[in-house]
C-alpha cells in the first residue's frame, strides 16, 4: 500500500516539475461560427411560439432531408417571422416591456444574417403591431425587398410600413376594418376585409400610400367563413372555408378579383363529416397548380381540430388527385418547391414536424421537441 502511494506520489511531483514547453503542447480552443449556405427548398422555418414563456419567440431552421437542425432565431413577445425574397436577411418583429411582460413598451423589427444567423441590428415602430397568436400574414415583405409591412391594432386597423433599404419607419397605411398583409407587388399589399372583401392597397416609391381599393365580397361570413391564412402562389392566394368551398383569388391588380369558390367535398365526404381545419390548413405548390388541404371530420366549429389526412387538389381540373394519410394528425402544413416537392406536417401536441414525398404520400421521417410548433414557413 505504502509503494503505491510513494510512487503515485513520485509521479504527480515529475510532471509538476516538467517544462512548460510540455505541458503546452495543446493549442488553444479557437471560436467558429456555422455558416448556412443559400436556402435549400427543403428547409423549414418552423416558427415556436412558447406557450408558457410568450415573451421569448422562436424559428428553428431544419433540414428535413437530413432531419437536422441547422440553426435557431430568437424574437420577442408574440413576434412575427419574414423572410426578406432571395433569402439575404430574416427579421423578427417583435414586442418588448421593460420590465418583461409590463412597463415602457418598444416595438422593433430586428434584423438577422440569413447565413450567420448574426444580429444585424434593429428599426423601431409605432408600439401598435397587432398582439395576436402566430399568422402567418401579421407581416410580410414586399415582392421587390423593399417595404417591411407590419399590420397593427389599436383597436383601429392599419399597416406600418418600413424601408429595408434606409432602414427607417416611413409611415401608416389606414386599412379600416381590414387585416391580414399579403404581399401582391413591389409596391402592393392585399387584407382581408370583416365583409368577406378584399383592401388592395398601392404604396408609391417613398412608401406613402397611392391607392386604396375594396373588392366586392366573395365570401359570406355569417354562412361560411374562409381562413384567414390563405396559401399564397406568386399574386395568387387560395382562401379555403370552414365547409370546405375554395376560392381562388388574383391579388395582380389595383382590385382584387375572385373566381366563385368550388366545393372540394363530395356528397359521400359531407355525409362522413370531412372538412377542413387546423392553423394553417391549406398549402399550395409554387406554380398553384395544386393545392393541400389539412382534412379531419367533425361537426361545425370544429374548424381549429387537427387533421388526419392530407388532400391534393388540381387547381385547373378543380379535382382531387391524392389523399395521404397522416402518422400523426397535423395543425399546419406547407408544400415545398424543388424537383423532389414533399409535405411538411407540423403537430403542435407532439411538437414535431413529419414529412412526406408528393405528389405519392410517402412518409419520410420527423424531427421532435419544436416547442410549440404553430407556423412553417420555407425559401
Amino acid at each position: 500500500m505504502f509503494s503505491r502511494i510513494a510512487l503515485l506520489t513520485i509521479t504527480l511531483l515529475a510532471l509538476a516539475a516538467s517544462p512548460l514547453s510540455v505541458r503546452a503542447q495543446l493549442a488553444p480552443d479557437q471560436m467558429t461560427s456555422y455558416k448556412l449556405g443559400a436556402p435549400n427548398p427543403h428547409w423549414a422555418y418552423v416558427f415556436d411560439s412558447p406557450i408558457s414563456v410568450p415573451q421569448v419567440s422562436k424559428v428553428f431552421i431544419l433540414d428535413t432531408d437530413g432531419q437536422k437542425m441547422l440553426g435557431q432565431l430568437n424574437g420577442g413577445y408574440l413576434a412575427s417571422f419574414v423572410m426578406a425574397p432571395g433569402g439575404a436577411e430574416l427579421y423578427m418583429v417583435g414586442t418588448f416591456y421593460s420590465r418583461v411582460w409590463h412597463g415602457t413598451r418598444t416595438d422593433a423589427i430586428e434584423i438577422f444574417d440569413a447565413h450567420s444567423l448574426a444580429f444585424k441590428g434593429e428599426i423601431k415602430i409605432p408600439p401598435k403591431r397587432l398582439l395576436i397568436v402566430p399568422k402567418d400574414n401579421s407581416a410580410a415583405v414586399t415582392s421587390d425587398g423593399r417595404f417591411l409591412l407590419v399590420q397593427n391594432l389599436t383597436p383601429a386597423t392599419s399597416v406600418s410600413v418600413v424601408d429595408l433599404r434606409t432602414r427607417k419607419f416611413v409611415g401608416e397605411v389606414e386599412t379600416p376594418g381590414c387585416v391580414q398583409v399579403m404581399p401582391s407587388g413591389p409596391r402592393r399589399f392585399a387584407s382581408m376585409c370583416a365583409d368577406g372583401s378584399i383592401l388592395t392597397v398601392t404604396l408609391d416609391d417613398t412608401g406613402k400610400l397611392k391607392s386604396r381599393k375594396q373588392s366586392k365580397p366573395f365570401f359570406d361570413p355569417s354562412k361560411d367563413p374562409v381562413f384567414d391564412q390563405p396559401a399564397l402562389a406568386g399574386t395568387t392566394a387560395y382562401f379555403d372555408s370552414y365547409h370546405g368551398l375554395i376560392y381562388k383569388v388574383d391579388l395582380a391588380g389595383d382590385e382584387a378579383r375572385a373566381e366563385p369558390g368550388w366545393s372540394a367535398l363530395t356528397d359521400d365526404n359531407r355525409k362522413a363529416n370531412w372538412r377542413p381545419g387546423g392553423w394553417q390548413s391549406i398549402a399550395a405548390s409554387p406554380d398553384g397548380s395544386t393545392v393541400y388541404l389539412l382534412m379531419h371530420q367533425g361537426g361545425e366549429w370544429t374548424h381549429k381540430q387537427t387533421g388526419k389526412e392530407v388532400w391534393a387538389f388540381a387547381t385547373a381540373k378543380k379535382a382531387r388527385i391524392a389523399r395521404i394519410p397522416l402518422k400523426t394528425e397535423a395543425y399546419s402544413i406547407r408544400a415545398t418547391g424543388g424537383p423532389k416537392p414533399i409535405l411538411e406536417c407540423l403537430a403542435l401536441i407532439q411538437s414535431q414536424l413529419e414529412t412526406y414525398s408528393l405528389p405519392d404520400g410517402k412518409y419520410l421521417g420527423v424531427y421532435s421537441n419544436l416547442g410549440a410548433p404553430f407556423l412553417i414557413y420555407g425559401p
